[in-house]
């Protein structure tokens, strides 16, 4: 378990399990938030960069599954993704804009995720922009 997984579930109210620990690695993996980047600097929601790989390994997982199966279609675990991209947005500078529809349970504001992204599961997801000059953590892109 990764740094940043460890401090978000240290507060958070989401359900510690080792699927929903999986998913929030995954989420903070260097290579996952710089795709949410590019995808919040071209005005699209973060989760469009991650989504169909997310889908790919966590749709159908024990404690923490994507899907659509349960009687509550699942809605909770892909609300909670939502916080968890907003935490680790927040940690590299960014956060959601004003934009779409707003969520009245979440007081979010979300847009639609385009067909591009190639989502099964979500429909809306927030889009974020770079807010704070000085954030916790920086992605440094290197080549070889």
């Amino acid at each position: 378990m990764g740094q940043i997984t460890t401090d978000f579930f240290k507060s958070s109210r989401i359900q510690h399990t080792l699927d929903s620990d999986a998913v929030m690695d995954f989420l903070s993996e260097p290579e996952s938030v710089n795709q949410m980047i590019a995808m919040s600097k071209i005005g699209v929601p973060a989760l469009a960069g991650v989504v169909r790989e997310l889908e790919n390994r966590f749709a159908n997982c024990s404690d923490f599954p994507l899907n659509h199966n349960a009687a509550n279609s699942n809605a909770p675990n892909r609300r909670n993704v939502g916080w968890m991209v907003r935490h680790i947005m927040q940690l590299y500078g960014y956060t959601p804009v004003a934009s779409g529809y707003l969520n009245s349970e979440t007081n979010v504001e979300r847009t639609r995720l385009g067909k591009y992204a190639g989502s099964r599961y979500f429909a809306t997801a927030a889009v974020y922009s770079k807010t704070i000059p000085n954030p916790q953590h920086s992605i440094i892109i290197t080549s070889t």
